[in-house]
């Protein structure tokens, strides 16, 4: 017998609830990212239902955490997700899942952890393929350290560290090339991943813009990927 497809419906009210049951599959996920970046994008605030969804795919369930961080993240866009099933609640706790996004018994206490900001908080953002694409992040990042309540001189150096890194991937990488912004108990993470597999030496006078970055950080590096790299900065706010 062939398995049944996903259901979904939306319970509307002053913040939607979207209810999910059947599988978590490859072939699911993408409706259900969908659905959960639509609502997300439209009204900032969402519980999604997941007493009836099966992680048939326990991995998959990071789709939740990149698609918040894609619309926009807390608290421009906040998500909860209530009364998941064992199964489900060891899934999530196994992807990092829950230090992102309230996971809730029920419905009344899925509104009142809307109201909290996760443990770590995150933004991806695509930038323009243009000269714009500096000055584009520099405001991301003031408006994330505004939202975000970073004082002292963590915003000033976190739109300069972006300044550089952006800059330098636009000469040195490739393909598309997003901003990442990472809030957690080490502090603000600034990076900059694109699909190029070049990087300058910091030695090289095209890369002394990373000698700035390492004056202005507590700690940089590059993480290699299947395709591209992210080059990042680490500023401890606290």
């Amino acid at each position: 017998m062939p398995r049944r497809g996903l259901t979904s419906r939306i319970d509307d009210g002053p913040v939607p609830v979207l209810v999910l049951a059947g599988p978590l599959t490859l072939a699911t996920a993408v409706d259900v990212e969908v659905h959960v970046r639509k609502l997300l994008m439209d009204r900032g605030s969402l519980l999604v239902d997941v007493r009836d969804l099966e992680p048939v795919v326990p991995s998959l369930v990071a789709l939740f955490t990149s698609t918040l961080s894609g619309a926009g993240g807390w608290p421009a866009a906040r998500l909860v997700l209530v009364a998941p099933s064992e199964p489900l609640a060891v899934a999530l706790g196994r992807s990092g899942v829950v230090r992102e996004i309230g996971v809730a018994a029920n419905r009344g206490q899925g509104l009142t952890l809307l109201g909290r900001r996760p443990a770590r908080v995150r933004r991806r953002t695509e930038l323009p393929d243009t000269a714009v694409a500096v000055r584009y992040a520099r405001a991301l990042v003031r408006e994330a350290c505004r939202e975000w309540e970073l004082t002292g001189g963590i915003p000033a150096r976190a739109e300069l560290v972006a300044d550089e890194l952006v800059a330098n991937a636009v000469v040195h990488g490739g393909g598309r090339r997003t901003l990442l912004l990472t809030l957690d108990g080490p502090g603000l993470r600034v990076g900059v991943r694109d699909e190029g597999a070049g990087a300058p030496d910091p030695e090289s006078a095209a890369g002394q813009g990373l000698h700035v970055v390492a004056e202005l950080s507590d700690g940089w590096g590059t993480s290699r990927h299947a395709v591209g790299k992210t080059v990042w900065a680490l500023l401890r706010a606290f």
